[in-house]
Formats: structure tokens, C-alpha cells, sequence
């Protein structure tokens, strides 16, 4: 699998490199481990570090939840196998922290414009949860060793893959506003069909 994913990712809008990283990561959110230490092979091969790893698995957390932890530290484990490398240091800048219900409300609103009716039920009845899920996702989503466009471009293809088109629209939004275009999303679906069809090419 790993020599077919080498042969199938080509550089386009977004890198081969790029690409591969992206089906570690939807693989870890999928819960498809075979495929995603194969995947990781992949990844190295291309040049992708072990936090680069970590950190694109991490941010799929706020949209697949722990679980996808759960098989991304077994990727994190294979990259480290692979490449010789112990530890790794993550990067603390940018993290920020709110104190406050109004400070995650003016967060959502300005990422949104209008406060989605998701987040304004959590301020209504969950306001606990609100700034722990709001710190967790801005600490999540910032640029760190990764940007967050290829943050959003997983979360986007993951709910491609499943299919839940709030979940599309609200990433690909975000993805167009950091940058993207329509081709770039494109080359995202196709992926989206790679990951889906290589599983398909190891079923007996």
C-alpha cells in the first residue's frame, strides 16, 4: 500500500508531500489503523517529520474526538520507528487561552460572522464546555509546524469521507478564507476517494 500511495499522490495545487500527510491523518480519524501505519510509511517517505505527524492527528481531535488519538499515537510510534527520532519538541507559540463565555463568543463570531446556532446552544446551556471545547480548538487549529490550512483541509475531507455536510461546508469556508481555491479542494476529494479505494484494494 505504501508503494501505491507513492504512486497515486502526485504534486498539484497542494504537494505530494502535503498529501500524503493528510491520509495519515484521515486514516487516524477513520479509525483504519492497517491503512494508516501503511500510510505513515508513505508519509515518511515523503519528507514528513513525527511532530508534523502529531500535530495534523491532533487537530482531527475536535472533530472525531479522542478516539482519533487513540490510533494516531500509534502512527506517531511508527513515524518515530521510522525515522530515529526519540522525542520531539513541540511548538508553544501562539497558544492562546480564554478566560471567559464573551471571550469564545467574539472568537466564534469573528471566525463565523454569526454565531452558529451549535456554539450558541453551548453559551445557552453547556457554558462549561464552551471554553474548554473553544480552547481546545483554537490551541488545535493554530499554525504551528503545520499550517492551519492543511488543518482545515483535513477536517474538510474527513467529513467528505462521512459524508455530514455541515461538517463540509464550515471547513471549506475556512479552507477558501486561508487561501484555497477550487481546484485545491478538488485535489482534496480526490484524495478522499484514494483513501477510500485503497482500503478497498486490500479487502480479499
Amino acid at each position: 500500500m505504501k508503494q501505491a500511495i507513492l504512486n497515486y499522490i502526485k504534486d498539484g495545487k497542494l504537494s505530494s508531500k502535503d498529501k500524503s500527510l493528510l491520509l495519515v491523518g484521515l486514516f487516524a480519524a477513520r479509525r483504519e489503523e492497517p491503512e494508516m501505519l501503511l500510510a505513515v510509511e508513505a508519509a515518511v517517505a515523503k519528507g514528513n517529520e513525527v511532530m508534523e505527524i502529531a500535530e495534523l492527528i491532533s487537530a482531527a481531535i475536535i472533530s472525531r474526538g479522542i478516539p482519533t488519538w487513540l490510533s494516531g499515537i500509534e502512527a506517531i510510534s511508527k513515524a518515530m520507528e521510522l525515522t530515529s527520532v526519540k522525542s520531539a519538541s513541540p511548538n508553544l507559540n501562539n497558544i492562546s487561552a480564554f478566560a471567559t463565555k464573551d471571550e469564545c463568543i467574539q472568537y466564534y463570531q469573528t471566525e463565523f460572522d454569526v454565531l452558529p446556532k451549535w456554539i450558541q446552544y453551548l453559551v445557552d446551556y453547556a457554558p462549561d464546555t464552551l471554553l474548554k471545547y473553544s480552547n481546545l480548538r483554537t490551541t488545535s487549529l493554530r499554525d504551528g509546524s503545520l499550517s492551519r490550512l492543511i488543518k482545515e483541509l483535513l477536517l474538510y475531507a474527513i467529513n467528505i469521507c462521512d459524508g455530514y455536510l455541515k461538517g463540509i461546508e464550515i471547513h471549506k469556508i475556512n479552507a477558501l478564507q486561508l487561501g484555497a481555491d477550487e481546484d485545491l479542494l478538488y485535489e482534496i476529494k480526490e484524495l478522499c476517494v484514494l483513501a477510500v479505494g485503497l482500503k478497498a484494494i486490500f479487502q480479499e
